[in-house]
């Protein structure tokens, strides 16, 4: 692999790394829109589109989350915490429970 290929490679891991939330969120979403419209003006197809639309706009929230520890938006953060989501959820068992107890440890 030369230097040049090398250097490609790690510009478009950054690129991903950096802005593939904002890119996954806006693109879902325009997908979205694009089927909601499409099932509005009565084809069937556009129900797959939304979905995809719908699961492109999850997977930015996922990676938002996966590098700022917390969720862009509450909706997405109120998904990834119910059962079917949680085992994704990228900020699980990230933040020290608070003790009320009044012990040493409690804050």
């Amino acid at each position: 692999m030369s230097t040049a290929t090398l250097g490609i490679l790690i510009l478009g891991a950054l690129a991903l790394w950096f802005l593939g939330g904002f890119v996954l969120r806006l693109g879902g979403l325009l997908i979205f829109v694009a089927g909601a419209v499409g099932v509005a003006s009565g084809n069937a197809g556009g129900i797959l589109v939304a979905t995809l639309g719908a699961l492109g706009w999850l997977a930015g929230h996922w990676h938002y989350a996966l590098r700022h520890q917390e969720y862009k938006s509450p909706l997405a953060r109120h998904l990834f915490s119910r059962w079917p989501l949680s085992r994704l959820d990228p900020t699980r068992d990230w933040s020290v429970p608070v003790d009320r107890s009044g012990g040493r440890w409690s804050r």
